[in-house]
């Protein structure tokens, strides 16, 4: 009898083992890599899960408890979007069980006790020197419908261009203005060029300084040709299309280049790096939260979304995707190309990142001990370190741009 129960644990347990198995690498392949799957675009977006608990004089309580990937228990200045009115927030006051007071900098129209609010990364300063949120204030930032450009975010001049890899042909926004040299944005996983608001509000600073700002499509982006391996390679075959708009800012004049890859950008750039048989065309590169072994952001991310499951289980899910769906995550691994690389490197990466861990970027500044400028910040989530210290964020950008300059 004992026996026979035994068995049956173990014909459970391996049940389970496998039906997990299935299912969480089905997931990984669905979330990560399916370019066509459309229940995925909007995942990790913020949604209207924070609750006004109390408007003070001059602060702001919130309710952050239902809000898995908001940034307003971490540090910075954040937007706060109600349905008649936005406040933008700055210091944490205080903080206890997923309650937060937080310094109110600005506020436009009216936000209510009770109101489900959601929260914004991207701010611009208005004529009066304020920041305000991208799409507040009766301004949606938009050019047309779900179109963004760098007039209609930043207003800066520009014209729409179009460079060609050894793949496919892709168009870009170029701003006009800047005799120093040419910044080429590459955008994260699920981009869109023309949506890219992070890449648009940064163009304006960096024609302060002086460059023009190349914000580029690339394959898999909507309306874009797809690999050949209907999948999102994260820099494995997307590098040849970043060397390709390199190329084009060579022949058109640019007399310095530098790649900024955001968050699933840095895969392509850290390939690129990997790859390319003529380093000398990049004078630079900028970093933010950059995706160097995409393996551990699977394995990140999934802790984040499925905190109980025990971490063990992660390396035998991300084995069984690459059986099933024959994902090659080694080709995704770009540490040792970074690490070796003496193409000077500005990287920013916050330590409450729950997409891409800092532990990567750790790992880099450890290992490479050449032309490495490396911020770290404290209690600052995934692509925020702008919204952590926006002066010390652009006097750094500026400085390692000036100081490439030729």
């Amino acid at each position: 009898m004992i026996k026979k129960i035994f068995i049956g644990i173990g014909i459970l347990l391996t049940v389970i083992l496998v039906g997990s198995g299935w299912y969480f690498s089905g997931l990984i392949y669905e979330i990560g890599f399916n370019i066509n799957n459309q229940d995925n675009l909007d995942a990790g977006t913020a949604e209207d899960n924070i609750v006004v608990e109390q408007i003070n004089e001059n602060t702001v309580l919130l309710d952050v408890k239902d809000e898995l990937w908001g940034p307003l228990l971490e540090n910075g200045i954040y937007g706060v979007l109600g349905q008649n009115g936005f406040m933008v927030v700055s210091d944490i006051i205080e903080e206890k069980d997923g309650i937060v007071e937080r310094k109110i900098d600005y506020q436009e129209g009216n936000l209510v006790v009770g109101e489900r609010v959601s929260y914004s990364l991207s701010l611009v300063e208005n004529s009066e020197g304020n920041y305000i949120p991208v799409g507040a204030s009766g301004w949606s930032g938009q050019a047309t419908e779900g179109i963004y450009t760098p007039m209609s975010v930043s207003k800066l001049d520009y014209e729409e261009v179009t460079y060609t890899s050894t793949f496919s042909e892709y168009p870009a926004f170029l701003t006009n203005k800047g005799e120093d040299g040419w910044v080429i944005f590459i955008h994260g996983f699920r981009g869109n060029y023309q949506r890219e608001v992070f890449a648009l509000l940064r163009a304006q600073e960096i024609e302060e300084i002086g460059w023009k700002s190349m914000i580029i499509a690339y394959r898999n982006d909507a309306g874009m040709k797809q690999d050949p391996s209907g999948m999102y390679q994260y820099g494995a075959t997307e590098w040849e299309d970043v060397d390709g708009a390199i190329k084009y800012a060579r022949q058109n004049g640019a007399k310095s280049v530098v790649l900024w890859g955001v968050s699933g950008g840095g895969g392509p750039v850290a390939s690129w790096l990997q790859n390319s048989s003529d380093k000398s065309l990049v004078d630079g590169v900028i970093l933010e939260a950059p995706t160097f072994n995409f393996i551990e952001s699977v394995e990140v991310n999934g802790q984040a979304r499925f905190p109980w499951l025990p971490e063990s289980l992660f390396d035998y899910y991300t084995w069984l995707s690459e059986v099933r769906f024959g994902i090659d995550f080694d080709s995704m691994d770009y540490r040792e190309a970074v690490i070796d690389s003496t193409v000077p490197m500005l990287l920013f990466h916050g330590d409450d990142d729950e997409w891409i861990p800092v532990s990567l970027s750790d790992f880099i500044a450890s290992k490479r001990d050449k032309n490495l400028t490396y911020m770290r910040y404290e209690n600052v989530g995934h692509v925020q370190a702008w919204n952590a210290d926006p002066e010390l964020y652009i006097r750094t950008v500026s400085n390692f741009l000036t100081s490439l300059e030729k």
